[in-house]
């Protein structure tokens, strides 16, 4: 993938061992699963993620002696920067849905066949 080539690995390569993630949210299960299996050394993160993070604050994926590979982590890099980044961000999103008058979306699941 791009990431892979940008690190200077072989295509199909999906390996990224020598290489520092670097984000603003604490990782979710599924990328902190992306992360052991691609072999990262580190991720470094700011905003811890209480209600769905996967690398320290509600599971420790990363970090579980269960699991083949463990890289290090460093939380807590520039927390309050990046939590009022997403914070922005999220609300900015909110006001623009408002702005167009968007409902949050509903589903109707007895219009689904099989569903009661």
């Amino acid at each position: 993938g791009a990431a892979g080539e940008a690190a200077g690995r072989r295509p199909g390569d999906w390996r990224l061992s020598g290489c520092t993630l670097v984000v603003t949210l604490e990782p979710c299960t599924m990328c902190a699963g992306a992360i052991v299996l691609s072999r990262l050394d580190r991720v470094v993160f700011g905003a811890v993620d209480e209600k769905a993070g996967a690398a320290g604050s509600l599971w420790d994926v990363v970090r579980d002696r269960r699991l083949n590979h463990r890289p290090q982590v460093v939380h807590g890099v520039l927390a309050e920067e990046c939590s009022a980044l997403l914070t922005g961000f999220f609300d900015g999103h909110r006001d623009a849905a408002g702005d167009r008058g968007e409902a949050a979306a509903e589903t109707d699941f007895g219009a689904l066949p099989g569903v009661r």
